[in-house]
């Protein structure tokens, strides 16, 4: 079985060196292989947590969550939830990678969208697959990362267009060290920018969970309409996590300045028949 593994509110990097790379060669391009449909829930009999921590959105009504299915082991895979109405119902895509989660969610504001699938291990944020869908998150591919430097995770992941982005691997927390990539063509192919050697961000360990840290803002999306030719926003959607789960709620630009329920994502699953099924 082919192998599928957050974005940084700012880099701050003390450079001691910098060393350019523009002679070097591409790094090998990875197709963006199908997704397999199916997932087998038989080894998990505790219930099941769905985590979920970003969201993006494509003009018109599409909104994307990720974050990650796990048991009390941390043994599950990623979590991807699309919605095609602006947030009143969702689809889920398994993405089958045992222990790992989806962040670094990106869109291009268009109808592309993309993530970086990793595993967590002892502090080190392995990615493994740069999930893609071209198609407003209706399908989606994993391009695997098996030819880049990762060192121990994405320290910072941006795509400007539907071709052109940029990816920065970090050593940090274990030391200094970064290593820059840009992709040409939706993150196919990767070419080294820069190596860096220095002090590791004062701000490593900002997205530990440490007893007592107050919980984050609640991701938000925008919402689109077409007016006069262009794109014009008309409403913000967000999750917010409850004591039943989660929250979609709904933020009109021009209304009473209320926020209003669209649809409720359960937190809590149990395996039954071979399926993820919600706890009531």
């Amino acid at each position: 079985m082919p192998r599928f593994p957050m974005i940084a509110p700012a880099m701050r990097i003390a450079l001691a060196a910098v060393f350019f790379l523009a002679g070097d060669a591409v790094a090998r391009g990875a197709p963006c292989e199908p997704l397999p449909r199916t997932f087998d829930y038989a080894a998990y009999a505790d219930e099941i947590r769905l985590d979920l921590h970003q969201m993006v959105s494509l003009p018109p009504r599409t909104v994307v969550l990720a974050g990650a299915f796990r048991d009390p082991g941390n043994t599950v895979h990623p979590a991807l939830l699309t919605s095609q109405d602006g947030g009143e119902t969702w689809s889920t895509t398994r993405l089958p990678v045992h222990g790992a989660g989806l962040g670094h969610l990106v869109s291009d504001g268009v109808v592309s969208a993309w993530g970086i699938v990793s595993v967590m291990q002892e502090g080190v944020d392995a990615p493994l697959y740069l999930m893609r869908s071209r198609d407003a998150g209706r399908t989606w591919c994993a391009i695997p990362l098996d030819g880049l430097d990762t060192l121990a995770g994405v320290e910072l992941f941006r795509m400007f267009d539907v071709r052109h982005g940029l990816m920065v691997f970090s050593e940090a927390p274990f030391g200094g060290g970064y290593h820059a990539y840009q992709t040409r063509d939706g993150g196919e192919s990767w070419l080294p920018l820069w190596r860096a050697a220095g002090t590791p961000p004062d701000e490593a360990d900002a997205e530990a969970d440490y007893p007592g840290r107050p919980l984050p803002p609640p991701p938000y999306a925008t919402l689109w309409r077409s007016e006069a030719g262009f794109l014009a926003a008309y409403a913000i959607v967000r999750l917010r996590r409850d004591d039943g789960g989660y929250a979609v709620e709904r933020y009109d630009v021009s209304g009473d300045g209320s926020w209003r329920p669209l649809s409720r994502i359960a937190r809590a699953y149990r395996v039954v028949d071979g399926a993820l099924v919600p706890v009531p």
